[in-house]
């Protein structure tokens, strides 16, 4: 399976859904405008099959426009990271036909609207897409080919019109997380492509400030970094206030009711944390959020209660979560809660049990790029300050 990692980044997909903002010449039409808009708040709500349908529309509007085409790829990409937890690779094919789609109707588009920064911003998107996964798939020259592709189109969009705004996002994200990439891949991607964390902050903010469609995928990246940056950018208080405010958009959106408790954990508010992390997990057992959500549930209230200093409780959640197969389907979660089980284990003194637990982790099939976390916790106690640590192990 194709292991896609950090849970908040992946929203930036939704950037690539976007349209120009009105006040701005565009070739975006307006019942394209309108359709792009419904389709980014059904994939904020979570309803895929009602983003796929809008999506389709658009793409029957405009069949020679490529805006609907990646906004398709990527309801695909986060149904496969949220609304199935990684748990359906099928989607990650169908994402990858969708984006060579996208690249194939944008090229086109630009031989005889060569100027049109929308298109060519949606090009660069495309490619960007397409570079990432090779950079998960560890496709190091792939990687790099489509990084240059996507900067390439990117920037020439902003210099033909330094009014969108909303790519900003994709050239401060390009800029910030390049640093990402593997220390021994690093050097070769600073020289082939560039980056620069402090100018990628910079533009994730003119994002999040002035981006009309992209602006609330722009705060949630900003929340991440404000959450969890270990380079000097980290402020929980307002990752926490940025967070609170996205969730108000979409109050029956799990995907973002799990975002906020992370975020209130981060900003150690453990007793409201408490609060969403119980209120999830019934809203789970009630059929109110999908039964595959159940583990997920459990690693959210653990690892809050852990935070919290409630040891022993947070250790019965991570055993529930390893056996909970809600719907009988398996997740990422199943095996992060036995992980986490043992690392709490370990926090204990219960050596031998957190042996147990992770050998049992370190079984199972390994979908999701978890062994190498384990691996350090099988020769040594997994025991210290950073513990318990972020939510999410990527």
């Amino acid at each position: 399976m194709i292991e896609y990692r950090p849970p908040v980044r992946q929203l930036l997909i939704l950037l690539f859904l976007s349209a120009p903002a009105a006040a701005r010449k565009t070739s975006v039409s307006r019942d394209m405008d309108r359709l792009l808009h419904e389709g980014i708040d059904a994939v904020y709500r979570m309803d895929f099959a009602g983003a796929d349908a809008v999506m389709a529309q658009a793409i029957a509007l405009e069949p020679a426009y490529p805006h609907a085409y990646l906004g398709r790829a990527a309801v695909d990409l986060i149904r496969f990271s949220y609304g199935s937890e990684q748990s359906d690779p099928s989607l990650i094919k169908t994402f990858e036909a969708k984006t060579r789609k996208t690249i194939e109707v944008a090229e086109a588009w630009l031989k005889t609207h060569p100027k049109d920064p929308d298109v060519l911003f949606v090009l660069g998107s495309a490619h960007g897409f397409c570079g990432r996964l090779a950079v998960v798939q560890r496709r190091w020259l792939k990687a790099f080919g489509h990084g240059r592709a996507a900067m390439k189109s990117i920037r020439r969009a902003v210099k033909l019109d330094p009014e969108l705004h909303d790519a900003q996002l994709g050239l401060g994200m390009f800029d910030y997380y390049v640093a990402t990439i593997p220390k021994f891949a690093g050097w070769l991607a600073k020289v082939m492509l560039g980056g620069d964390r402090r100018r990628g902050l910079r533009a994730i903010r003119v994002a999040a400030e002035k981006g009309d469609y992209t602006k609330t995928t722009a705060q949630l990246i900003l929340v991440e970094i404000l959450l969890e940056d270990d380079f000097g950018a980290r402020d929980s208080a307002q990752g926490l206030k940025l967070m609170r405010g996205v969730r108000a958009k979409y109050p029956d959106s799990s995907m973002l009711a799990s975002a906020l408790i992370v975020a209130l954990y981060e900003d150690k508010k453990y007793g409201e944390a408490l609060r969403e992390a119980r209120e999830y997990q019934a809203r789970v057992k009630a059929g109110r959020y999908p039964a595959m959500y159940l583990a997920k549930s459990h690693a959210l209230l653990g690892t809050v209660m852990w935070g919290a200093g409630d040891k022993g409780r947070a250790l019965g959640e991570f055993l529930a979560g390893a056996d909970a197969r809600g719907g009988g389907t398996r997740t990422r979660w199943m095996v992060w809660s036995r992980v986490r089980a043992g690392q709490l284990l370990d926090a204990l003194g219960r050596r031998d049990e957190a042996l147990a637990a992770y050998k049992a982790a370190a079984a199972e099939k390994d979908d999701w790029g978890y062994r190498e976390l384990i691996a350090p916790c099988l020769k040594a106690p997994c025991v210290g300050d950073k513990y318990p640590g972020h939510f999410s192990p990527y």
